[in-house]
């Protein structure tokens, strides 16, 4: 999926979560019939009543939050014509994830820690409007095709080689340092090749997993034919005009993994929906406001209640 067209979706969620928390703080409230003029806090015994506290919270986020209740009413509407329900599993998976991203969420909104009421309620939401997006999208098969070719990557992984290196600049190092390894004991090995690296490698520690196409191409043919576990000898590597000499231990390969298209339809089109979610996400809200009956009965002007 796109990072840009992810972000922006995540971005539009965060204003979703924003609303509820304003939400579910003012319902909790109501539930307990506050006595507007009672104190809410008392700073150095002056009072800020409750009804000075809803007074700016209507003001600041009044309007937009009864637009996101009424929107968040709307989706559970539309679920239930269209018979779409969620499982307790469900909600709970989605709830984790959001609650993983919690701090990242609250930063995102400027605002002080999500509870974990709201994540709850939004993971819920989340799912319905995904399920209503999933339902009416109707992609073709040509744009699917051209989805898993733009991210062939994603479905098909060519092999990979985890390494560890010790890189120097002479053949006589690399083959001084070669022959110190091949007489170390393999219950030291590990740890041998770990000094060494750090004492005479220009690269101290260098390691990683690669595909071989990462990697330059005078290593390519010898980790093809290396083993898991080998250290293979000193190896000429030239980059950029500049010759190195490497002694590459390959600490494991990963297959690679193939699938035509045919066998990850599936998967490629709930990829494809997750991409364009960005885009039929605000469409299908646009939608169900346009049809509704709304009427306010709580107006708002340049964000203060009338």
């Amino acid at each position: 999926m796109v990072k840009a067209e992810m972000k922006t979706f995540w971005q539009w969620l965060f204003g979703f979560l924003f609303g509820l928390t304003i939400a579910v703080a003012l319902g909790k409230q109501q539930e307990r019939v506050w006595d507007l003029s009672e104190p809410a806090a008392i700073v150095n015994e002056s009072i800020i009543t409750k009804g000075e506290l809803i007074d700016r919270l209507m003001a600041d986020f009044g309007e937009e939050t009864l637009k996101q209740l009424i929107t968040l009413k709307l989706l559970e509407q539309e679920a239930q014509k269209e018979g779409i329900t969620l499982t307790e599993e469900e909600i709970k998976q989605r709830f984790e994830e959001l609650k993983a991203k919690r701090e990242e969420l609250s930063k995102q909104l400027g605002r002080g820690r999500l509870s974990d009421l709201t994540l709850r309620d939004e993971a819920k939401r989340l799912i319905l409007l995904e399920k209503l997006v999933g339902k009416r999208a109707d992609f073709t098969e040509k744009e699917l095709r051209d989805f898993y070719r733009r991210h062939f990557i994603r479905y098909n992984r060519p092999e990979r080689v985890q390494i560890r290196e010790i890189i120097v600049t002479t053949f006589e190092e690399a083959k001084e340092i070669y022959q110190r390894l091949a007489k170390t004991a393999p219950a030291k090995l590990a740890s041998e090749f770990e000094r060494l690296s750090k004492e005479r490698s220009v690269i101290p520690g260098a390691m990683g997993e690669f595909t071989y196409m990462e990697l330059p191409e005078d290593m390519r043919r010898p980790l093809q034919k290396a083993q898991p576990n080998e250290i293979l000898p000193p190896m000429p590597v030239r980059i950029a005009g500049q010759t190195t000499y490497r002694i590459v231990w390959v600490l494991d390969k990963k297959p690679g993994e193939q699938n035509p298209f045919e066998k990850v339809r599936d998967r490629v089109r709930q990829d494809y929906l997750v991409e364009r979610m960005v885009i039929l996400a605000p469409e299908l809200i646009e939608r169900l406001w346009k049809q509704a009956k709304i009427k306010y009965t709580v107006p708002f002007e340049n964000g203060t209640v009338k």
